[in-house]
């Protein structure tokens, strides 16, 4: 308080000493007569009060012209915001309003003032905005919500709304944004989110039929592989055969002569018989290797894969005899995997028919195929290698393309390696690759234990 008085008295004394300087230079020159001191004393004091007036008067035009620029800056500020201001007392009546806040409603100014201002809300939306009008006039600090509003001729409007009361309480300022394009934004955004999710759920079901589809497929094009070679099989079964059933037709022929000949006796019978049961055991269990191979196997399971290997070969072996093509086989480690041991036949098969066909086709002498296998870490790997000359680079990428062949569709269907590689990399998780490898090619069968 007494820095504030010794600051005013500061200001009056400057006022004074400015108002005598002025005075000063307005006299200069001037010879009014004085005829007696305290007349002159009392104009001069009215003299430098009247500059004193004069002085104060342009500093108050000076701070009106000030307030009125800052409050025409202020009205601007509040009329031409893009957001809509609204000061309601603590009935929620409208006591001032800018013209985005007008405009929202679509009504003139003068119209809004005074009314209430749930009376532009939903029924449904009074309540909730009662709520939040008593928040902000109980000073909780600023509070915000959403609501619809009502608009003449047009469609509701969802807006934002925060609210902060006074210092006194008995009123608050509110500020209400449009956020209808957003709203309508997130609607169409759940709308295209739920049309979304429906073609999600068809596409899963429009892929989940396309891979029975090509499940069907692969069966069919394996069916087909194992059909390709049902000719070379059925050719080996009558070329095993036709040793065994000569050597029976022998047997049988002796009961009759020994009988003749008085000498049909009970060892002659029993060996004979023996002789007999293992020559139709040796054609029974080629039969069950050959039908073995066509018979699918449903779940995946545990298998030596030097025993499939050998099984494989026991139906080829009269073919690559009859052709004169030797066979070397290296065991190591009795390596055993997961999967499908007929499907793994199949693939043998198609490898070692189509080294077979190789060595006849470059017509190489002592042809030979190697078969190694062995296990390499958690994993099982066979080579199958002969000694054909190769596979020619241009053609390499394409081996295992659907119905490649070098051999012309009359000899071949194009099939073989490609459902081996489908076999081996789709249905068994391994991996089967080609080679050239000195004088020869060499397929690489890889396979870790089978997860299916």
């Amino acid at each position: 308080m007494r820095a504030s008085e010794d600051k005013g008295k500061a200001t009056a004394a400057e006022l004074r000493r400015t108002a005598e300087e002025e005075l000063q230079k307005r006299t200069t020159g001037l010879k009014s007569p004085r005829t007696d001191e305290a007349t002159q004393k009392l104009v001069h004091e009215l003299e430098v009060h009247q500059i004193e007036l004069e002085m104060q008067n342009e500093e108050l035009i000076q701070a009106r012209a000030e307030v009125d620029r800052t409050l025409d800056m202020y009205t601007d500020l509040y009329d031409f915001a893009p957001v809509g201001y609204f000061t309601l007392d603590h009935a929620g009546i409208i006591k001032a309003v800018n013209i985005s806040g007008a405009s929202l409603f679509g009504i003139e100014r003068s119209r809004l003032l005074n009314r209430r201002f749930r009376d532009f809300l939903p029924i449904n939306a009074r309540p909730f905005f009662a709520d939040f009008l008593g928040k902000v006039l109980a000073q909780q600090g600023k509070e915000s919500c959403e609501i619809p509003l009502t608009k003449e001729g047009n469609h509701p409007l969802f807006v934002q709304v925060e609210g902060l009361a006074d210092a006194s309480g008995k009123e608050c300022r509110i500020a209400v944004i449009d956020i209808t394009e957003r709203r309508l934004a997130e609607a169409e955004i759940s709308v295209k989110k739920l049309e979304l999710e429906e073609v999600n759920k068809s596409l899963e079901v429009r892929i989940s039929e396309a891979i029975d589809e090509l499940r069907k497929k692969d069966q069919i094009l394996i069916m087909q592989d194992r059909l390709a070679v049902l000719g070379e099989m059925i050719n080996n079964i009558a070329h095993q055969w036709n040793q065994p059933l000569n050597t029976l037709g022998l047997v049988v022929q002796q009961f009759a002569l020994y009988y003749d000949l008085g000498q049909l006796s009970e060892k002659f019978i029993k060996e004979n018989i023996e002789k007999a049961m293992e020559l139709i055991q040796h054609m029974s269990q080629t039969i069950e290797d050959f039908r073995s191979l066509f018979k699918d196997g449903k779940e995946p399971i545990s298998f030596d894969v030097y025993q499939v290997i050998m099984r494989t070969l026991s139906l080829l072996e009269k073919i690559f005899e009859d052709q004169k093509i030797g066979i070397a086989i290296h065991n190591d480690g009795n390596p055993a995997v997961s999967g499908f041991p007929n499907e793994y036949s199949q693939v043998l098969m198609n490898i070692l028919l189509n080294a077979r066909d190789a060595l006849i086709e470059h017509n190489v002498d002592d042809a030979l195929i190697s078969i190694h296998a062995f296990a390499d870490g958690d994993k099982s790997v066979v080579t199958i290698s002969d000694n054909a000359g190769g596979i020619a680079e241009e053609i390499m990428d394409k081996l295992f393309d659907p119905f490649f062949t070098t051999k012309g569709p009359e000899k071949g269907t194009g099939i073989g390696l490609f459902m081996s590689k489908t076999i081996i990399e789709k249905s068994m998780g391994g991996k089967l690759t080609v080679r050239n490898n000195g004088g020869g090619a060499e397929f690489r069968i890889t396979q870790a234990p089978y997860a299916p």
